[in-house]
């Protein structure tokens, strides 16, 4: 049900931002021109310390918008911090909109998960609600590899959303306020994704997802890029795991994708169907890539030992 309280619902749409020059004059246009009402949303970037040429292009690109833009510039501390550091400003907000800087939007992407959050929250008293992430359209192998996965996407078991990616999703700022905000512990792209939703349930709050608001994302285009965001999901699963009661210790994620390797052929074999032989017989150093890098960085997190009790 569509109401105008929640069409009204001021909101900050919140992006970290890190070294992304070739990706803000993607990124930030879409979010310029949004049905959503002009005087109820503000966008505030977040510069993570980059080097580049980041902050002049976004500079440029909103010197004219007649909406609020805010831009922060911060050392460089990991997407959690930049994120809490949104969260923070965003103070006249009563909903938080996260996605990231490689994502590009259509024009009623705001509306539309702003409006379903509403419904959400009246359903089944959800705080928080993610839309859809697809590809932006790459044809790489290892993208194509992404996409056929799921790698990037919300998680959703047994008729529940265990967690919602920040790539899209938006909160109700004083959920996110009530748990303490982003683990910044973790200063690397890891597990604050997955933390934050884990938090929000053991409080006793509800996630929801949308078949609406979708995102195109830009997906990891090379073999290193993916080996090395498995290898921080590992180590991430190491730092934060400690506080989540769902059983995802390091052990059994160790265990499970030890496991997807050794059974990496058989996952080879069931893919035939769906994407051809050629294809499947592709994803298969992939997929052993993939779960070695997750593993990879569990244990180099245990070999740190900087885990923090």
């Amino acid at each position: 049900m569509n109401t105008d309280q929640t069409q009204k619902l001021y909101v900050s749409v919140v992006i970290p931002i890190y070294n992304r020059a070739d990706f803000v004059a993607l990124c930030l246009p879409p979010l310029l021109k949004q049905t959503y009402p002009l005087d109820r949303y503000e966008i505030i970037l977040v510069d993570d310390g980059s080097t580049d040429d980041t902050v002049m292009r976004a500079s440029d690109l909103t010197r004219d918008w007649a909406g609020n833009f805010r831009l922060i510039q911060k050392p460089n501390g990991g997407p959690a911090s930049a994120r809490n550091a949104g969260l923070w400003v965003g103070v006249q907000a009563e909903i938080i909109a996260f996605i990231d800087s490689d994502c590009v939007v259509g024009e009623r992407w705001l509306e539309d998960l702003v409006e379903d959050l509403g419904n959400a929250k009246q359903q089944s008293g959800a705080v928080g609600i993610g839309g859809p992430i697809v590809s932006a359209g790459s044809e790489s192998w290892v993208s194509r590899y992404i996409e056929f996965t799921g790698l990037i996407r919300h998680r959703v078991r047994r008729g529940q959303v265990d967690y919602l990616t920040t790539a899209n999703a938006a909160f109700y700022r004083q959920a996110i306020l009530a748990v303490g905000g982003f683990d910044e512990s973790c200063e690397f792209p890891g597990a604050e994704d997955p933390d934050l939703s884990f938090r929000l349930r053991q409080n006793g709050d509800v996630l929801a997802v949308t078949s609406r608001g979708s995102v195109q994302h830009h997906h990891r285009q090379t073999v290193g890029s993916l080996y090395r965001t498995l290898y921080r999901y590992g180590r991430g699963n190491f730092l934060m795991s400690y506080k989540w009661h769902n059983g995802r210790t390091p052990l059994v994620e160790l265990i499970r994708h030890l496991g997807a390797i050794v059974l990496s052929p058989w996952l080879t074999l069931r893919r035939v169907r769906s994407t051809g032989f050629g294809w499947a017989l592709a994803f298969l150093p992939l997929t052993i890539i993939e779960h070695t890098g997750f593993v990879v960085g569990l244990c180099d997190g245990i070999r740190r030992g900087r885990r923090r009790n």
